[in-house]
């Protein structure tokens, strides 16, 4: 949930939508969260999953 307003938007003519999570800003919040570096590439490639999974939801227009 801490990154949950960390998404890139990407805008144009056609509208907007969500790009993905802006992984400078997850690998910072890692480290304010106080992930161990050892276990922050694992966590990297969990939320990158969690990412793939939200994004059509995110960018479902009613």
């Amino acid at each position: 949930m801490s990154c949950w307003n960390q998404w890139r938007v990407v805008t144009g003519p056609w509208g907007f939508y969500y790009d993905g999570i802006d992984h400078t800003s997850l690998a910072s919040t890692m480290d304010l969260l106080g992930v161990k570096k050892s276990k922050q590439r694992s966590v990297f490639m969990h939320v990158r999953i969690l990412e793939s999974e939200a994004k059509p939801l995110r960018n479902e227009r009613e």
